[in-house]
């Protein structure tokens, strides 16, 4: 049988597609113009995943009982959506219409939100689905508050990275999120380090990014939540 799995961004679509083949899983990223009718998992972003092409492979692989279910990584950026950002995304409600098992999946989403997230999805109310809950927190995780004067924060943050560079040295691994592109790029200047964004260059450049972060062979880093979206943690 087939999983589809809706991912977010491309930069995680190659990711996971890594690591299946890595496993020894056939998985393929979906093209409409050479659809893999017979591999195990196919990866999709999230406006083919509602494209009248991809449409058809699935009624394919339900009339041929291969469909097993419809998967949706990162399902928490639906309520971002609402907010402007890839408003498309919520085309993905369309998704029921498969008539098959839909799995989603999010280690972000608040339980205040979950109402509001079944609804835009056209799902029934929450009382008629499944729910499955796992521990989102590490043991190794610290928090810690540093006070500065925000007209020093350039200076505030190099700081507190080299001070972790020689806490941590490497195979350890720094990562900087800020709230804009601007800032992230202004920050990497700054500390003479790789940013990532969703600006930051072609699909080759950012997959080389990641490989960067994900083989440790680079230190610091600075990123919007692009980063996030884009490894599969």
């Amino acid at each position: 049988g087939v999983t589809v799995v809706v991912v977010p961004l491309i930069s995680l679509r190659a990711d996971m597609k890594a690591r299946c083949s890595h496993a020894g899983i056939e998985c393929v990223e979906w093209d409409s113009r050479r659809p893999q009718e017979w591999a195990s998992i196919v990866l999709v972003t999230p406006e083919s995943a509602v494209s009248e092409g991809f449409g058809n492979f699935i009624n394919r692989q339900r009339s041929m009982g291969r469909l097993n279910r419809i998967m949706v990584d990162e399902c928490h950026v639906v309520l971002d959506s609402m907010k402007s950002w890839r408003t498309r995304m919520l085309r993905l409600r369309e998704l029921v219409k498969a008539e098959t098992q839909l799995v989603y999946l999010t280690a972000t989403m608040r339980r205040r939100d979950e109402n509001t997230f079944l609804r835009l999805m056209g799902l029934p109310p929450k009382d008629q689905c499944h729910w499955f809950r796992g521990q989102t927190t590490r043991k190794n995780i610290q928090y810690q508050v540093k006070k500065y004067n925000l007209e020093k924060e350039d200076e505030a943050v190099k700081e507190l990275v080299d001070e972790k560079k020689r806490q941590y040295p490497m195979p350890s691994q720094i990562i900087v999120y800020c709230g804009t592109v601007a800032r992230t790029i202004k920050l990497a200047g700054i500390l003479g380090c790789v940013c990532y964004h969703r600006q930051a260059g072609n699909r080759k450049e950012k997959e080389e990014m990641l490989r960067q972060l994900t083989e440790r062979q680079q230190q610091v880093f600075t990123a919007t939540n692009a980063l996030g979206l884009g490894i599969d943690a």
